[in-house]
């Protein structure tokens, strides 16, 4: 009975053991850059000529990716490594994303209308694109979306929770000691003067200007044109395409074959896809985050349920959200 209590434990033990180191490997190779062939054959070799998918999904932050969101930080990873690869002639973006941070959104899309010199880049939009997610689709060559996709949303939005009203009921009171008049411009204990609204407007109008601009830019529009379809609307895929926020309708399949003409290849491109691993698909099914920013990122996921172009107070990183 003991020996089999032993033999029970040391199964237990190196299962354990094992699990964890899955884990890890799975958590330090994820983020590296390794293409499979999506439309069949072997690993993509460096003299192989193809195009790599580049996948936007989920809210939109900087940092790493998690399996439900996009970091900056690995897709410019991914597109500088693509960038120098002679033997990749094109991109094709998948967006299904509601928008997230600005910051993030806009190192993207510079990134992407900087690759877009050297390659060509296509977008199929999914369920949504919106916001964030359209601002770096602006910065293709050519845009799909499904009748079905909601897009647009080209506006921005700040936010804090104010507790005032509710402290106020219970007598509950917080002092706050500060150096500088307005370092606690986003404080949720207090209502907010009319000069820091005036502050926080003009930073929204000058995010929102630049984020007309770069669309404009990347979609080979004038600024009063975005600006028209602007403030914040959302549209659906078949309102993009009249409103010539898209170019088409259509879905992988017609983004596919654009970009083989735009390459200049004769028939389909091959298309190359990140490689995801069995364990990846384990971990993806019940939700498991175990990259670096994945805990944060959850928390700020829940303020994004509009699909808006975020400001976030530095502030806001302190609350349990």
């Amino acid at each position: 009975m003991e020996r089999n209590q032993i033999l029970l434990f040391l199964t237990f033990l190196l299962s354990a053991v094992a699990t964890v180191l899955g884990i890890v490997h799975i958590a330090t190779n994820s983020g590296s850059s390794k293409f499979s062939s999506g439309t069949g054959g072997g690993l993509f070799q460096s003299n192989e000529i193809g195009a790599a998918v580049v996948s936007i999904v989920g809210e939109i932050h900087s940092g790493e990716s998690t399996y439900d969101s996009t970091g900056a930080d690995t897709i410019l990873r991914e597109l500088r490594d693509l960038e120098e690869d002679a033997n990749v002639k094109g991109i094709l973006i998948e967006v299904n994303s509601p928008g997230g941070t600005v910051a993030a959104s806009q190192e993207i899309f510079n990134e992407l209308m900087h690759l877009r010199k050297t390659k060509k880049i296509v977008v199929s939009m999914k369920d949504v694109a919106a916001s964030g997610g359209y601002y770096i689709a602006a910065a293709s060559d050519y845009i799909f979306a499904q009748n079905g996709t909601i897009t647009g949303s080209i506006g921005v939005i700040s936010f804090s929770p104010n507790f005032k009203g509710l402290m106020d009921r219970y007598g509950v009171s917080v002092k706050t000691f500060k150096a500088g008049k307005y370092k606690d411009m986003y404080s949720p204990f207090r209502d907010s003067t009319a000069e820091e609204d005036d502050i926080i407007n003009k930073q929204l109008m000058d995010t929102y200007h630049k984020f007309v601009e770069d669309v404009a830019k990347g979609r080979n529009k004038t600024v009063k044109s975005v600006e028209e379809l602007a403030e914040g609307k959302i549209y659906s895929g078949e309102d993009a395409f009249r409103n010539k926020l898209v170019d088409d309708i259509g879905g992988r399949r017609e983004a596919h074959k654009k970009l083989s003409e735009l390459c200049l290849y004769e028939g389909l491109i091959p298309l190359y896809e990140k490689e995801v691993t069995p364990f990846d698909r384990f971990l993806q099914s019940f939700g498991v985050l175990f990259e670096g920013s994945a805990i944060s990122s959850k928390k700020i996921s829940m303020m994004l349920e509009s699909p808006l172009l975020v400001i976030l107070p530095s502030s806001l990183g302190k609350w349990n959200l």
